[in-house]
């Protein structure tokens, strides 16, 4: 195992443990989680509380709301509660537990108002946990190694592409764990004769939930523990306190290894507020940082829009054509199972073409990043793929046409280019960079150059939780748009939301050509 994770492109000082259970447990599951809730949601609504077809997409883009809405405060928090005690470890352990009892009164409450809402804002939490950690973990994998042969120490720089491709693998692998273990599992059930289509979805939340749990519980004991920035514990300070105060001693011999003169190095401590403050400011002050985020907000749209989406689509074309009689369930089990199928095949066959292409996305982020106007190619890239594979989705008649295959497949390129470059841009800025950021509470310190009385250097690993937090932030913006809007629209046109993604993914592809014209003219200049 030692060997095998030693030639990931993973910094030297990982301990293999954590890198398994990063690698397994967080961008895996995490997305494995979001895929199989958001995919079964629809069939959920039609099979346990007997939603008619012409009110579903206005109930599924709600319930998103509310998740995003939920998101887009929690998203934030966690990121900084993971840069203080309680770490990154904590955050992802918190989040899965919560995912798992939001899973199970998902099937034991009666009704979608308030009932389904409160679950959706308990999965909210957790979900917004976890999927923070993926890219707040991330640059503790790739910090820079130092170069021991050299005379003069130099950080070797850190394959952030390769990683970031790495967990865009496993995304995928999460994604298709849902969809062909979690998301058929109701159709297995259902093929006893005393199991009801409603107890089959039940049962599948019951297995999923524990799942979850047991996830969270991994996750406590083989993530990196909690770093303190200050190097002070309440039993160091006691110690610190007798020898200095009682005894008269130097406060050298008693200080951590990472204090000078017994003093802690401010350098590393940055407040909450301070570190979202930090964060939000990069998106102007770092042409880099704020493509990341532009990427994350279209990549977490592009993962709903596959995975809410297309299932709805599928569940709406046979319900409202009479294939699948929910209320009838002994007259139409097979149709309806039929329907799961169809909507697994499509979002397996989006997921798939992103495991396959999660390298290549990663491996061209890393050739190009060299280049600064050209290191937003993937990411133009993906936003042409996603133009192109949700209009024309957008224009199918039926799920079942061959052509839906090729096109969701499009659509699957598009997310992963976008979760994977924007990921590498995001990881590389945090770990290369220094910053300046505010020790006196005011707004106005600059982040980078050189910083007034009041400031101090700061790395950007030490609020790198905020950066994900405002990262995760963009992207709960983009699925709070797409999921009420496009749900509303949904009911009168089942297309609306797929010329949503379009529209998103023309967004990033001006950003990202506009940021690299604009790197393109500044290194001219220079």
């Amino acid at each position: 195992m030692r060997f095998i994770v030693r030639r990931l492109p993973l910094s030297p000082s990982v301990q293999p443990l954590h890198a398994v259970t990063y690698l397994l447990a967080v961008p895996l599951f995490s997305i494995a989680f979001l895929v199989f809730l958001n995919s079964s949601l629809s069939f959920l609504l039609t099979n346990r509380f007997h939603v008619p077809s012409k009110n579903l997409g206005n109930i599924v883009g709600t319930l998103g709301f509310v998740d995003e809405l939920v998101a887009i405060v929690a998203a934030p928090l966690w990121g900084v509660i993971s840069d203080g005690r309680i770490g990154t470890r904590g955050v992802s352990s918190i989040g899965y537990f919560t995912i798992a009892l939001s899973l199970v009164l998902f099937v034991e409450i009666e009704n979608v108002y308030p009932g389904l809402i409160f679950g959706r804002i308990l999965f909210s939490l957790g979900a917004a946990a976890v999927t923070t950690m993926v890219s707040a973990i991330l640059p503790e994998m790739t910090h820079p190694a130092v170069d021991e042969d050299s005379p003069v120490p130099v950080a070797k720089p850190p394959a952030t592409g390769q990683l970031a491709g790495l967990v865009g693998l496993f995304t995928g692998f999460g994604a298709l764990l849902a969809l062909g273990l979690f998301l058929p599992l109701p159709t297995r059930f259902s093929k006893y004769h005393h199991v009801t289509p409603a107890q089959a979805v039940q049962i599948s939340y019951f297995i999923v939930a524990g799942i979850a749990a047991a996830i969270a519980v991994w996750c406590y004991f083989g993530l990196p523990p909690p770093r303190n920035p200050s190097g002070s514990s309440a039993w160091r300070n006691i110690k610190t306190w007798v020898w200095t105060r009682i005894w008269g001693g130097d406060p050298v011999f008693v200080a951590h290894p990472s204090l000078e003169d017994g003093r802690p190095q401010k350098k590393e401590q940055v407040s909450g507020i301070q570190g979202l403050l930090a964060a939000a400011k990069l998106a102007v002050t770092d042409g880099r940082i704020g493509v990341a985020y532009v990427g994350g907000f279209v990549a977490r749209a592009s993962s709903v829009g596959v995975s809410l989406f297309i299932p709805l689509f599928v569940n709406h074309y046979f319900v409202s054509r009479g294939l699948c009689k929910p209320t009838v369930p002994e007259l139409s089990k097979d149709q309806c199972n039929k329907a799961y199928i169809l909507a697994s095949t499509l979002t397996g066959t989006s997921q798939l073409t992103a495991l396959l292409l999660a390298p290549f996305f990663g491996l061209l982020t890393d050739r190009l990043h060299t280049t600064p106007y050209l290191r937003n190619v993937p990411l133009i890239l993906s936003s042409i793929l996603g133009i192109i594979g949700f209009t024309l989705f957008s224009l199918l008649p039926s799920p079942s046409s061959p052509w839906a295959f090729v096109f969701a497949a499009l659509a699957g390129a598009s997310q992963i280019g976008a979760i994977v470059s924007s990921l590498g841009l995001l990881s590389r800025g945090i770990v290369e960079t220094t910053s300046t950021v505010t020790t006196n509470g005011g707004e106005s310190a600059p982040l980078l150059g050189n910083g007034s009385a009041g400031s101090t250097d700061v790395g950007r690993e030490a609020f790198k939780g905020s950066i994900a937090g405002v990262y995760s932030l963009f992207g709960a913006g983009a699925i709070l748009l797409l999921t009420k809007a496009g749900g509303k629209a949904f009911d009168s046109d089942v297309g609306a939301p797929f010329w949503m993604l379009a529209g998103f993914n023309g967004i990033l592809a001006i950003a990202a050509v506009g940021n690299g014209i604009w790197t393109w003219i500044a290194e001219k200049r220079r």
